[in-house]
């Protein structure tokens, strides 16, 4: 690393976990985030400034004003332009020393493989569900590890899957369905379980061990109690169960 680089990471250095060799595999890495709004705009910010080396965005959508109370990564001056591009230039100004790219497209069925290929970890950021279990088969399919997140009013949740080795989002919330009224959210909320979901990510790259792989995390910001309730592998899971192959 360059004498900028200590300096930019001087405090994260001191980490016994991390030290130069960690933040060498975090300037290595590559990781896809799958929306830039509530979720997404912490997990870009501190991944980002952790130095994350390159951090790929995907929105389809464009700002609006429904969104600022929640996605910080916008103002009053971005309604209406897109995501995407916004996010990218943003997290390059919290730390120009890494790569940075964007994307304006829907993730479907019939992209997500393309999409989700080449990285070292995905970020799903979304409020579709149908869109999550979409990402969810194609990690499993490139058996590439992802953080998932959720917020709704003062209530969080939080679990890593790895391929393999974890349970999957389908063996969880294969008869889940998408809410028809949209879901309420508290902005710092979105922060913390963003936040969390960070910090799951750089555990993740450095192989720290993360009690949020293989279980449901709850995090509850009335009693400010996190409740961690381990999750088996669905035998019958549609995506990762060996009688199922993709």
């Amino acid at each position: 690393m360059t004498t900028d680089l200590y300096e930019r990471y001087d405090r994260q250095l001191l980490i016994p976990e991390i030290g130069v060799t960690g933040q060498k595999k975090l300037l290595d890495s590559s990781i896809l985030v799958v929306g830039a709004g509530g979720l997404g705009s912490p997990v870009l910010f501190y991944l980002a400034a952790a130095g994350v080396g390159k951090i790929h965005i995907i929105d389809h959508d464009v700002v609006s004003l429904s969104n600022l109370n929640r996605q910080i990564l916008y103002s009053d001056a971005e309604i209406g332009k897109d995501k995407a591009f916004i996010a990218v230039q943003k997290i390059k100004n919290v730390n120009p020393s890494i790569a940075v790219s964007g994307q304006t497209v829907k993730v479907t069925s019939l992209n997500a493989s393309e999409i989700t290929t080449g990285y070292d970890c995905i970020v799903p950021c979304l409020d579709s569900i149908e869109t999550r279990k979409v990402i969810n088969r194609a990690a499993v399919k490139h058996g590439i590890p992802y953080v998932e997140g959720a917020v709704s009013a003062f209530h969080g949740s939080l679990m890593t899957v790895i391929p393999g080795l974890t349970p999957c989002y389908e063996c969880i919330f294969t008869h889940v369905a998408q809410p028809e009224s949209p879901i309420p959210v508290l902005g710092a909320m979105a922060g913390l379980v963003g936040s969390m979901m960070a910090l799951a990510v750089v555990r993740l790259l450095l192989h720290i061990a993360d009690p949020s792989a293989g279980a449901l995390v709850f995090i509850d910001g009335k009693t400010y109690e996190n409740t961690v309730l381990p999750i088996a592998r669905d035998p019958n899971c549609p995506v990762c169960s060996k009688a199922n192959p993709l």
